[in-house]
């Protein structure tokens, strides 16, 4: 069978009759890929917004999200930023005070990050100590919580920084020789790192080993320097 005649190359097949070389050729410009691939991540198969952050809210009925623990530590003299930022001291080469810590604390999971990977929580809290100092101590803190370690089906474990406020019902000669001003502050910044671990088979039960921390940042609340700090443990209970 004979093939088909090919269409006469030097004119275009329209009724205009423009000849090949007349029309004119264009280089796609660079920001057509970029048009392109924002039409993509445009589809509907595109991560949704409640994926990056889902608000659950502080009212309603808990399903999980409420939480209560109840710790007690001793008091830490060694410096937070020798701790945790210089010499990788471990806790066996901490200098211990003579004071302790009993405390309690109630929370609420409030929202989650990057598709459930963090969480944030509020957190309302109430300790005495005891010992060489006798202060009670309360706070308000939020919580940012990482939850997805990849041995988590063997070992549920969680790892959180806060940060919020502490207020002293009186202040420790350990605060006052720490600050600048020589008298300290009742209101100071609450940093208190933590570490958990619970069963997989049952999350709702936590060991907590938490550094409880109040300090004025380097000066910035109230011209005050480091506060009174203590290693914790204790058990958190989600309901």
């Amino acid at each position: 069978m004979r093939a088909p005649h090919a269409p006469d190359t030097e004119y275009v097949a329209t009724s205009m009759g423009v000849e090949m070389g007349d029309v004119p050729t264009r280089k796609p410009k660079a920001w057509h890929g970029f048009v392109c691939l924002v039409l993509l991540l445009g589809q509907p198969q595109a991560v949704s917004a409640s994926d990056w952050f889902d608000w659950y809210g502080i009212t309603g009925p808990c399903d999980g999200d409420c939480a209560f623990m109840i710790f007690g530590g001793k008091f830490v003299e060694t410096p937070m930023d020798e701790v945790f930022f210089q010499g990788n001291l471990s806790p066996s080469e901490w200098n211990f005070g003579d004071s302790g810590l009993l405390g309690i604390a109630a929370s609420r999971r409030v929202a989650s990050l990057l598709d459930n990977k963090f969480q944030i929580e509020a957190e309302l809290g109430l300790a005495k100590r005891f010992g060489a100092m006798d202060e009670y101590e309360t706070w308000a803190a939020a919580y940012l919580r990482y939850v997805s370690f990849p041995w988590n089906d063997y070992l549920y474990t969680t790892v959180a920084v806060s940060t919020g406020i502490n207020y002293a019902s009186g202040i420790a000669d350990f605060e006052k020789e720490k600050s600048d001003n020589g008298d300290g502050s009742r209101l100071l910044h609450y940093f208190a790192p933590e570490i958990t671990f619970a069963a997989p088979e049952d999350k709702s039960k936590e060991l907590v080993i938490r550094f409880h921390h109040r300090s004025g940042i380097f000066g910035l609340v109230n011209d005050t320097g480091g506060g009174v700090q203590y290693l914790t443990v204790g058990l958190r209970f989600r309901f």
